[in-house]
């Protein structure tokens, strides 16, 4: 009897084993067809008849991750790496769990060691890149990235991460050139062509914009991004009629920025069309102060000759903002040019005698006051 224990015991074992075997292949299928929930399954059935399955432990792991649960996969993961911490998924796999959970330099620890087993791996490079980019050391992270742009001068995810990098780090210029070898390869991705628009009109090279900002909105024709930045152009190029155009296509399908609406404030009432400026300032002021919006109605009300409420929002705007030389010089300069001399006169005499200003603002004052008519 003893006898015949000791014959099935192996073929039992044996049989077990390749259930394991089996269990864990389906995993992995189901993974690839990132079918997590049914994978879990597999790979938990798997750890049922082998608890320590390295196999098992890191699909049980990627299947966690995937799903979201960063944290219930990190015990799979540390149980392969205690029984060898050379296990390259498990290496991967955890530095990408604590990559989600934003814990940047053990991501990049687990990442380097992998990298000394497999030093051309070019996604795990990139991984290492963004962790030290994330970690705020932009030297090293640009060392990397370059190592994997050396090892495939096309990849997506290198070229995406080193145009971040530069642009994070203010080189514009480098930003644009990496962000415009993405675009060769993916000329659809509007994001980077919004960026991209971005990054040549903080530059000042305003045309050059305006050609990213149009290529975007020939891909998507309501992009709110991309809209806003050629409603921009038009205002620059004075053209507030075709700004109006394109800023309102945004309002088909979006509520629109706080910024892009009084922008569509000051074209409306640029082009004398004061009852809709009226009505967006207000619009944006019913939900708390904006500065632009105030200022914006202030400027309306002076057009309009209702002084004494003109000057009522300049008064909230300083309380909210203080002293403004900029605001102060748009300010005076529009009344200047509609002869508003009355408006100007009253608004020098608030910055002089009635609330306090800077030095450079009331230096304006007092030269455009005294180029003033006499008053009467």
């Amino acid at each position: 009897m003893d006898k015949g224990n000791d014959q099935t015991r192996p073929a039992t074992k044996s049989h077990q084993h390749r259930k394991v075997v089996e269990l864990t292949r389906t995993g992995h299928q189901l993974a690839k067809a990132h079918k997590w929930h049914q994978a879990k399954e597999a790979f938990a059935q798997a750890l049922e008849m082998e608890p320590e399955n390295a196999y098992a432990l890191t699909g049980m792991g990627d299947a966690c991750r995937s799903l979201g649960a960063m944290e219930e996969s990190i015990p799979y993961y540390q149980k392969v790496l205690k029984a060898d911490g050379k296990n390259l998924f498990a290496l991967r796999g955890l530095g990408d769990a604590l990559r989600e959970l934003k814990q940047f330099p053990e991501a990049v620890v687990l990442w380097q060691t992998y990298l000394r087993l497999r030093p051309n791996d070019i996604f795990v490079i990139t991984r290492i890149a963004d962790g030290l980019k994330m970690m705020g050391h932009f030297g090293d992270s640009e060392k990397h990235y370059q190592q994997a742009f050396k090892l495939n001068p096309r990849d997506h995810y290198t070229l995406m991460g080193i145009a971040d990098l530069y642009h994070k780090q203010g080189h514009e210029t480098k930003a644009i050139e990496y962000y415009e070898k993405v675009l060769a390869r993916r000329p659809e991705l509007i994001n980077i062509l919004t960026i991209v628009g971005n990054l040549y009109w903080k530059r000042f090279d305003f045309e050059k914009a305006k050609d990213f900002y149009a290529k975007a909105v020939e891909i998507d024709s309501h992009n709110p991004y991309a809209l806003y930045g050629l409603g921009n152009y038009y205002r620059w190029k004075r053209e507030y009629r075709t700004a109006i155009a394109t800023w309102e296509r945004i309002l088909e399908k979006h509520e629109g920025t706080v910024n892009m609406l009084s922008r569509l404030g000051d074209a409306y009432r640029n082009l004398g069309e004061f009852d809709r400026a009226e009505k967006t300032y207000l619009g944006i002021l019913r939900n708390g102060f904006d500065k632009y919006a105030q200022i914006g109605l202030a400027k309306l009300r002076f057009l309009q000759g209702e002084l004494d409420e003109a000057l009522d929002l300049y008064r909230g705007f300083h309380s909210h903002e203080g002293d403004n030389p900029k605001i102060i010089a748009e300010v005076s300069a529009l009344l200047l040019q509609e002869q508003c001399v009355d408006g100007a006169r009253r608004f020098y005499r608030l910055i002089l005698d009635e609330i306090s200003h800077g030095s450079e603002s009331r230096q304006l004052a007092q030269d455009n006051l005294k180029g003033l008519p006499v008053a009467n």
